[in-house]
């Protein structure tokens, strides 16, 4: 399964579920169109009925709450730029291999989303003192397999109480000013900022304040990171992304033409602010920093050029790191865990510069 824009196609890794990915020159703008957005899906896509569909806000609250898609859409609304990285994009580059969907660089997207803040309706619904988390579940469900068993199951995730407050928080029901496609959680989904993409529950059907930590199975059996031999009781989630960037021009065993040539990419963080990009082109003996493009948006990536004098004929490795305010940089390598979550390793892309052709 594949969608195209002007010859760009996401790269499927999986029917069913449907699990696709961008290919990195395709990333190419601040905004990534819809079409040219990752998919990943847990179950089959459920088929929802947007005139039938309901959001029920319930649990630790003094008002329970039953909005259709007209009464969510009549409220006010708020338009916001936010980046989305699947926990397991650049899976693929884990060593040893890790169990999951093997994606490469390009489970990530850069969107415009509109919709209701969540903390609004939390604010209408009067939540009340003792409550702790905030559990989204969504409509689909399907079957996952845990040490030897299926399991039938949804797909919900919680967040803390001072998170699911935070005003970036929304309850999206358009994706880059169209309403949002069946691939992406239509009608509504939740979109949380800074956090890996597991935590913006698509297809949401509910909203369930809590009075104590959830422990579901896609908070507590996946979405955590397993070191080699580690115990469960050492287990930890994952939760906000990390920093990290991607080298979208050129591809890999792209042929660079002789020259001044612009490579270019794409930077992010869940904390703070990307502070500064490096680029090696000599596989990371020596660096120099790319330059910043644009402003920065919070919980959007930022584009970052830097121009390579490539003078010499040859084969070379060209590396990117980030850095954000907080002084965290891309660690290399990046330490094991089974599944491969979260690997914000150093991207690098080997290239050839030809002779210069003698006239």
């Amino acid at each position: 399964m594949t969608e195209s824009d002007g010859g760009a196609e996401l790269v499927s890794l999986s029917d069913d579920p449907d699990c696709r990915e961008t290919p990195l020159p395709a990333l190419d703008s601040w905004i990534t169109p819809t079409d040219r957005f990752y998919v990943r899906s847990h179950f089959p896509v459920p088929e929802v009925d947007r005139s039938a569909w309901r959001l029920t806000l319930e649990g630790e609250v003094g008002r329970r709450m039953a909005l259709s898609y007209a009464d969510l859409i009549s409220r006010p609304s708020t338009d916001s730029v936010v980046m989305l990285e699947c926990a397991g994009n650049s899976r693929r580059h884990v060593t040893p291999p890790a169990e999951g969907i093997s994606f490469s660089h390009g489970a990530v997207g850069n969107a415009r989303w509109t919709g209701v803040r969540l903390a609004d309706l939390l604010e209408e619904a009067e939540v009340r003192a003792g409550a702790v988390e905030v559990l989204a579940v969504g409509a689909d469900y399907g079957e996952e397999e845990e040490e030897g068993a299926a399991l039938e199951l949804g797909y919900e995730r919680s967040l803390p109480l001072a998170d699911a407050l935070d005003p970036g928080v929304l309850l999206a029901y358009m994706m880059n000013c169209e309403p949002l496609t069946p691939a992406h959680g239509a009608p509504v989904r939740l979109i949380v900022p800074g956090w890996f993409g597991m935590a913006s529950v698509k297809w949401l059907e509910r909203i369930v304040v809590l009075s104590k930590p959830y422990d579901g199975f896609f908070q507590d059996r996946r979405y955590v990171f397993i070191p080699s031999g580690a115990s469960k009781a050492s287990w930890e989630s994952v939760t906000k992304l990390a920093v990290k960037s991607i080298i979208t021009q050129p591809r890999h065993g792209e042929v660079v033409p002789p020259g001044e040539y612009v490579i270019s990419g794409k930077a992010w963080t869940g904390g703070g602010e990307v502070a500064r990009v490096e680029v090696s082109c000599d596989g990371g003996d020596t660096w120099a920093d790319a330059v910043l493009v644009g402003k920065s948006t919070p919980g959007a990536w930022r584009i970052w050029e830097h121009r390579w004098n490539a003078s010499v004929a040859g084969h070379f490795v060209i590396k990117v790191r980030a850095t954000d305010s907080a002084g965290r940089t891309q660690p290399d390598p990046v330490p094991w865990n089974f599944r491969g979550y979260a690997n914000n390793g150093v991207h690098a892309v080997a290239v050839e510069v030809p002779r210069r052709s003698e006239r």
